[in-house]
């Protein structure tokens, strides 16, 4: 079986015409962006894979879960802590 290369598609086309283009920078509903530094600590491996666990269980097994976890549980912490 062969293909007749005359029927196939050259070049990219032409980009959507502007009305139709949606303005994503204006459409941003993400919240305001905020420095991030890196913690890093050092702890067993059956602690991390655990931490692990239950971040992927609460947040979904997804990149961030970690972070997101870290953050609920400095929050309750605070909360507990540091009452004013």
């Amino acid at each position: 079986m062969s293909t007749n290369i005359t029927k196939l598609k050259r070049g990219k086309g032409a980009p959507p015409p502007a009305d139709v283009t949606p303005d994503v920078i204006a459409d941003d509903t993400r919240a305001e962006k905020v420095e991030l530094r890196p913690l890093q600590v050092r702890i067993p491996k059956a602690v991390f894979e655990e931490f692990s666990e239950q971040a992927g269980r609460e947040f979904g097994f997804s990149h961030g879960s970690k972070k997101q976890l870290f953050l609920r549980m400095w929050e309750a912490y605070k909360a507990q802590n540091m009452q004013a």
